[in-house]
């Protein structure tokens, strides 16, 4: 079997040379600069079970470039992959999407092989359902009704229908999603946490449009081209994944990171995903608290807390990533840094005062929750290294917990009092 590392190599300079997508380096890991869209699309083909997003306007390569990925990982032409994609609009059929029962089970069942006569009823699955690589494009178009299509099946990695089921297996993702338009839907909150990564789309800029221009030959055409994946190859892919190694450091920042938004001691048992309604921070609920307006806290700067699905995937697209751009050793905080945005951003809504500030203006939410990260990551490696180890002695017992406690009181940190102290207190 080849080097699937090499390969992907190839495909990512076939897809530059064949001028398939020609993105600007807007990805920073460290001193290294990547594609972005490029790159976090070809993570989540390492992956299983994880939905990415790609967001942006009409011509901004989503829904190409991610067939153009299908094609090569899955050996399909470009055009049988193109084929299987589901693409949303009001009036798509769950039929249309996942499949109908076979009517020649009651009209003609003697054209049924008689290994083929079931019991009960007999579901045609359509390709789409059954294929390991599943493409929703324009998700948006689809109503909330359909979309609740959507999050069973991420939610259960099985998808129903007149009472059969079909079992999914492994799978890779992909979703594209265009602005609001006349003719699009909200999606669904509950939805949008199942979605595992979003990276915006741009349309191509000046020196990438001189270099479309010289394309002359048919997308399909110079897809056939690309390197191409075996079965074996494709399947390897997540082992490879899951051998990359995390440091502690960025362990604990991951942790960290989830409890400075999810965080809030006025909200039941110091959880904000459980708040609701009017009892959000953009509506009152932080006013007077000890944490607000403090811009080194999170807390008070998003409306909703971070679930533990945000854990997994943030480990996960740090090892893909990681694993993608060839970090062996130590490094892979910065990696993090780099992927928890786009992890974290289409989840949550930042206050809307801070974001309308310079310079954000209102648009430029990535960015904010860009700084939010950072803010996280820093705190955790720098300020709290102390608070970090003492909770970590009275765990290995080198201290008691009276003791941990009367040292952690110094620090002015919510993972210190809503957390740590918390914990201490069940030891004592």
């Amino acid at each position: 079997m080849t080097d699937p590392l090499g390969k992907i190599d190839d495909l990512a300079n076939a897809l530059q040379e064949l001028r398939l997508h020609v993105g600007p380096a807007d990805l920073q890991v460290g001193g290294r600069k990547v594609n972005g869209q490029l790159y976090i699309s070809l993570a989540n083909s390492c992956l299983r079970n994880r939905a990415a997003l790609l967001y942006g306007g009409m011509g901004a390569n989503k829904t190409t470039l991610v067939n153009l990925l299908g094609s090569a990982f899955t050996g399909l032409s470009f055009d049988e992959i193109e084929n299987l994609m589901v693409t949303g609009h009001p009036e798509q059929t769950e039929e249309k999407i996942v499949g109908f029962i076979d009517p020649r089970q009651w009209s003609c069942p003697e054209n049924l092989a008689s290994d083929e006569r079931p019991d009960g009823i007999r579901v045609l699955w359509t390709p789409w359902a059954r294929s390991r690589w599943k493409v929703i494009n324009e998700i948006n178009r689809f109503p909330s009704g359909k979309q609740n299509l959507f999050l069973e099946l991420l939610a259960k990695r099985k998808v129903g229908y007149a009472g059969e089921t079909l079992q999914l297996g492994d799978t890779c993702y992909f979703a594209t999603m265009n602005p609001d338009f006349s003719s699009t839907y909200p999606l669904d909150e509950a939805l949008l946490d199942r979605i595992s990564i979003s990276v915006p789309a741009v349309q191509p800029d000046f020196l990438a449009g001189l270099a479309l221009a010289e394309r002359e030959e048919e997308v399909s055409a110079l897809a056939s081209s690309l390197p191409r994946f075996s079965a074996e190859e494709f399947d390897d892919l997540p082992r490879l994944v899951a051998d990359v190694h995390l440091e502690s450091q960025v362990e604990l920042s991951i942790i960290s990171l989830l409890r400075d938004f999810t965080l809030c001691e006025r909200a039941p048992a110091f959880d904000k995903t459980q708040l609701s309604g009017g009892s959000k921070p953009s509506r009152g609920l932080c006013s007077g608290c000890h944490y607000f307006n403090n811009p080194e806290a999170c807390c008070w700067q998003i409306d909703e807390g971070l679930s533990d699905r945000v854990r997994q995937d943030l480990r996960s697209y740090t090892r893909a990533l990681s694993l993608l751009l060839g970090l062996k050793g130590e490094g892979k905080i910065e990696v993090l840094r780099a992927v928890a945005p786009y992890v974290i951003w289409h989840r949550v809504s930042p206050s809307r005062t801070m974001l309308e500030r310079p310079p954000y203006y209102g648009a430029r939410r990535l960015e904010y929750v860009r700084d939010l990260v950072e803010k996280s990551i820093n705190r955790t490696l720098n300020e709290r290294g102390g608070m970090n180890m003492i909770f970590a002695r009275a765990v290995d017992g080198d201290i008691s917990p009276g003791e941990a406690m009367e040292e952690l009181s110094g620090y002015d940190d919510p993972i210190a009092a809503l957390d740590y102290m918390k914990a201490l207190e069940r030891m004592v």
